[in-house]
């Protein structure tokens, strides 16, 4: 099954490269072909900073803020906003600092309420999760010469609510080494994101480098990337196949380019030691995981004759310090699953908890394409040696459908994931099945709410009978 499912995705990726004609002025409308160059780096996300203009050179003179302007891009929400006096004047202060200054900032706090149908040895079964995220991108310059740099920002606190830091819905009703709660975020506040990003030629070239986050530029999906907005399961994620080392923040460095229209190639190298509070000093410890993504974008006619694009891309990783660094990690920061998808969730590993490991890897697939103007569908797989994840197996599937009623930024998403865990716990672990299905709600103009149904169709562990976790999300953007 494995080997027909490997060949089959390799064999798809070929087929369907070799029917696209390259991007041409002449091609008829609806014809397949590649994507321009602002289109490949969109789906590449290759373009930090949005396109403001730059903070330098000073502009001679400009506007000031006007705190009771009306949203320029408003999202037709449900209901009025109650929290209108408090945010406008923050969303004016935002379009004034990124049109007149370069920077661009959000504020977002989201809530979540899990319950769970059963749990394993009389786990609790209900959980909250409260998580702030403040970011910023400052464009500083753009030049012909020097090219274009900014600085990219996050800092992010999380707290549970209910329960201690050391408890995961998933471990509770036996779906570990599978995450559930991708928000879940029990590290204290820290400066997860702090990176130069410059580009050259035109944009075509864009690195980035200090404390990143590799899942910005490997296995990145436009439907499946946003615990906040999206889906909450870790697979949906990131693919977890590639190591705990694609979803921390750590230090690093990324280039992306774009070397012809509608292709594109990411490299990335991160240090597997690091983790949100913690700062650069491992870097220097020998440690490394490296990826290097291949990426092709179609434009393709939807069946509502729109042009919808798409993202197809092959990446392979590696590491010399994977599932032995992840334990050791989680031992010297406590339970948190930020440095990784769930380390929460490693217990029971046959892995000594050192900084040596032999080395491993991985390759993945992903197809993400457009379907019509609103409905898009993902295609992922991948596959690793041993010790380089707690999962050495994986295939997700998702379908986004978006403005179902007709109401701007409103989504229904639903997803299924197959994982095998690796053979390397204790006591064997079953394979694992996971549909999720969520909806998502433009409430007020600045709170979204979104219900959310994972069913976990078959268990790692526990009964070998279906289990039911019921949320509900509140995300409050200022």
């Amino acid at each position: 099954m494995n080997r027909i499912m490997h060949v089959g995705l390799l064999a798809t990726l070929a087929l369907a490269s070799t029917g696209l004609a390259a991007n041409d002025e002449k091609a008829a409308p609806g014809t397949p072909r590649l994507a321009d160059v602002e289109r490949t780096r969109f789906a590449a996300d290759a373009d930090p900073d949005g396109g403001s203009d730059p903070l330098l050179p000073f502009r001679d003179s400009g506007s000031s803020p006007d705190p009771g302007a009306p949203r320029s891009e408003p999202l037709d929400p449900m209901f009025p906003d109650p929290l209108e006096p408090i945010v406008r004047p923050l969303r004016n202060l935002a379009d004034w600092t990124r049109d007149e200054l370069g920077l661009e900032w959000n504020i977002h706090y989201t809530l979540l309420y899990q319950h769970a149908s059963r749990s394993v040895d009389d786990e609790p079964r209900d959980a909250g999760t409260g998580r702030l995220d403040l970011g910023f991108n400052w464009v500083l310059f753009d030049d012909d010469t020097v090219g274009r740099g900014g600085v990219g920002f996050l800092l992010r606190s999380g707290v549970e609510l209910g329960q201690p830091d050391s408890y995961t819905m998933g471990a509770a009703v036996g779906a570990a080494p599978v995450n559930l709660n991708a928000l879940q975020w029990t590290y204290p506040t820290s400066p997860d994101l702090l990176y130069w990003h410059q580009s050259w030629c035109e944009e075509r070239v864009t690195a980035s480098v200090g404390k990143i986050h590799p899942n910005q530029f490997i296995q990145l999906s436009r439907i499946a990337n946003d615990e906040s907005r999206q889906f909450l399961a870790g697979p949906f994620d990131g693919l977890n196949t590639l190591g705990s080392s694609l979803g921390t923040y750590t230090g690093g460095a990324a280039l992306q380019v774009v070397p012809t229209d509608g292709i594109y190639v990411n490299t990335v190298w991160a240090d597997p030691n690091g983790g949100p509070d913690r700062g650069l000093g491992t870097i220097g410890d020998g440690g490394w995981w490296a990826a290097m993504q291949v990426g092709l974008v179609p434009v393709l006619e939807g069946l509502d004759g729109t042009e919808v694009d798409g993202n197809w891309n092959l990446v392979f990783a590696g590491t010399n310090q994977a599932l032995s660094t992840a334990l050791l990690g989680a031992t010297e920061s406590g339970t948190s699953n930020g440095a990784g998808f769930g380390n929460t969730l490693l217990g029971g590993l046959q892995v000594a908890p050192s900084s040596d490991s032999s080395r491993q890897w991985g390759w993945g697939a992903m197809i993400e394409q457009g379907v019509a103007s609103d409905l898009d569908v993902l295609l992922q797989y991948g596959s690793s040696t041993n010790a380089m994840s707690a999962i050495d197996r994986q295939f997700n599937a998702a379908l986004q459908w978006s403005r179902p009623f007709g109401k701007r930024d409103e989504a229904i998403g639903i997803g299924y994931s197959w994982s095998r865990p690796t053979d390397l716990y204790a006591e064997p672990r079953r394979e694992i099945q996971l549909v999720e299905a969520y909806y998502r709600i433009q409430l007020t103009d600045s709170m979204q709410l979104s219900p959310d149904l994972q069913v976990l169709l078959r268990p790692a562990t526990g009964p070998d009978r279906p289990v039911y976790v019921f949320g509900i999300r509140l995300t409050t953007t200022f």
